[in-house]
C-alpha cells in the first residue's frame, strides 16, 4: 500500500477551467456589442431623418415663396396687358377729333398751297394746280344741314377757279360726295368785278384721325407687337429646353 505526503501543503491543486463559462461570457459580451451598435446605428439614422424633414419644410417653405413670386409675376403682367389696351384706346379715341371747326381747318388747309417738296408732289398727284391764287375764293358760309351734310357758299372770280376749288375740296378724305349743286353769276361792288356764286353740298367726316394722334397709335401698336413677340420668343425657349 502506498501513501501520497504533499510536501507543501501551502499549494493547493488549481482547479479545471470551464470552457462554457468563457463562451457564456464571450456570448454575451458580443451581444451587448450588437445591441449597443443597433442603438447608435438607431439613433443616427433618427437624427438624419429629423435633419431631412427639416431640409424638406424648409423647401416646401421656399417653393410656396416661389409659387407667390410666380403668382405676382402673372398678376402683374395681366395687369400690364390692361393697362397697355387702355392706353392704346385712348390714344386712338384721342386720335379722333370731332366738330365743324376742324372741318373748317381742312377747308382752309385745301384752300393753302403746300410748300415742302413732298406735300407738293402728293397735291399734283391729287390734280391741284399750284399756280392757283387761293385769294380767288371767297367763303361766305358754312352750314350743317343734318346727317353728317355741309354746305357751303362763296364766291369765286372765275369758272376756272371754282373748278380748282372743286378738284381740291373732293380731293379730301373729310369729304364724300362732293357736289356743285347752284353757280350764278354776280359782281362784286368791292372790287368792281363780275363774280361766280357757288354752293357746294358734301358729306362730311366729322370724325377723323390726326397725324399726330396715328403716330401714337402706330409706336404703341408697335410695343405691344415688340412684347408678344419676346413672350413668344421666351415660349418657344421654355419648349425647346
Amino acid at each position: 500500500m502506498i501513501i501520497r505526503i504533499n510536501l507543501h501543503p501551502d499549494k493547493k491543486p488549481k482547479a479545471k477551467s470551464n470552457p462554457a463559462g468563457k463562451i457564456l461570457v464571450i456570448a454575451i459580451l458580443l451581444a451587448a456589442a450588437i445591441v449597443g451598435g443597433f442603438f447608435y446605428q438607431a439613433s443616427t439614422i433618427d437624427a438624419r431623418t429629423k435633419a431631412t424633414k427639416a431640409e424638406i419644410t424648409k423647401l416646401q417653405g421656399q417653393i410656396e415663396t416661389i409659387k407667390k413670386r410666380v403668382a405676382d409675376v402673372a398678376s402683374i403682367k395681366k395687369t400690364i396687358e390692361e393697362l397697355r389696351t387702355r392706353e392704346l384706346v385712348l390714344a386712338q379715341l384721342t386720335s379722333i377729333r370731332q366738330g365743324p371747326q376742324f372741318i373748317l381747318n381742312e377747308i382752309a388747309r385745301v384752300l393753302t398751297n403746300p410748300r415742302d417738296i413732298v406735300a407738293r408732289r402728293e397735291a399734283t398727284e391729287k390734280g391741284w394746280l399750284l399756280a392757283w391764287e387761293p385769294d380767288n375764293i371767297m367763303l361766305k358760309s358754312f352750314k350743317d344741314i343734318g346727317n353728317s351734310n355741309i354746305q357751303i357758299e362763296g364766291q369765286a372770280r372765275t369758272m376756272d377757279d371754282v373748278k380748282e376749288f372743286w378738284t381740291r375740296f373732293k380731293s379730301s378724305p373729310m369729304f364724300r360726295n362732293v357736289k356743285l349743286v347752284e353757280i350764278t353769276q354776280g359782281r362784286d361792288s368791292s372790287i368792281g368785278e363780275n363774280t361766280q356764286n357757288f354752293i357746294f353740298t358734301a358729306n362730311a367726316n366729322f370724325n377723323y384721325q390726326t397725324h399726330e394722334g396715328l403716330e401714337v397709335v402706330k409706336m404703341l401698336s408697335s410695343d405691344d407687337d415688340e412684347s408678344k413677340a419676346a413672350n413668344t420668343a421666351g415660349a418657344a425657349e421654355k419648349t425647346g429646353e
